[in-house]
């Protein structure tokens, strides 16, 4: 039965990390054939400048992309048990927040979703890696745009609860929302309200999140209200210095 449990357990980490991989490649994917789609075709002896900054801003969003791809990669060699190794890393949340925001750029696009982001200023860092955190704000970040077929505003802001010793991660969006009945199982593996395919949620997204907040001793809380809209709120440790 324990034997059973642990290849249940590594499997649930293996596919987890898949599903991480699944979506950074999907957006390499789409910034590539765009890039390739706008300059196929052109007939020119030289890149104008503006041509230039595009070139190397969708570069910008594919090395961070790989290089995400690369550091989750790396942690499948580890698993062993429910979660990835975790190591002692810090982060410095704003930043990460920056980068998936620049990441998701083209989806919010063409999901018609503005994203308004408000950071605290001299936020401390985070005992949580930057993997793991980028992992965190991403997936709740894909939750809400796939929340939100018709468009909307989803805004995110950090903030730093000195009492605590935490820092505070809100996301709010003006999606579909979930159901009183579905909201207590949104935290297990391959749980999803959206139906499977290409583009759907494969229902390890929260379950990640979980897992990850819960080993570096954070916590995440979701209140929704059907036609209304969610709201994600996740703490995480400030980083002690020893």
């Amino acid at each position: 039965m324990k034997a059973n449990s642990q290849s249940s357990d590594s499997f649930t980490v293996i596919s987890g990390l898949a599903h991480e991989l699944d979506s950074p490649l999907k957006s390499i994917l789409a910034l590539t054939r765009k890039l390739i789609n706008d300059y196929k075709n052109r007939d020119f002896e030289f890149v104008s400048y503006k041509d230039f900054k595009v070139i190397i801003s969708t570069l910008e969003q594919l090395d961070r992309q790989l290089e995400h791809c690369s550091q989750t990669t790396s942690r499948m060699l580890f698993v062993g048990k429910r979660h990835a190794r975790l190591g002692e890393n810090i982060c410095q949340v704003n930043t990460v927040i920056k980068n998936v925001a620049g990441d998701l750029t083209q989806q919010l696009k063409s999901a018609r979703i503005k994203l308004v982001i408000r950071l605290a200023k001299d936020l401390p860092l985070a005992a949580v890696g930057p993997v793991e955190c980028h992992q965190i704000i991403h997936n709740v970040l894909i939750n809400a745009i796939q929340a939100m077929p018709g468009g909307g505003k989803i805004k995110i802001r950090t903030f730093l609860n000195k009492e605590h010793s935490n820092i505070g991660i809100d996301v709010v969006d003006e999606g579909i929302g979930i159901a009183p009945d579905h909201l207590p199982k949104v935290f297990e593996p391959f749980f999803t309200t959206k139906e499977r395919g290409v583009d759907k949620n494969a229902g390890l997204g929260l379950s990640i999140i979980y897992s990850i907040i819960n080993a570096v001793g954070g916590t995440v809380n979701i209140k929704s209200s059907l036609r209304k809209g969610t709201a994600v709120h996740v703490t995480l440790p400030v980083f002690q210095s020893k």
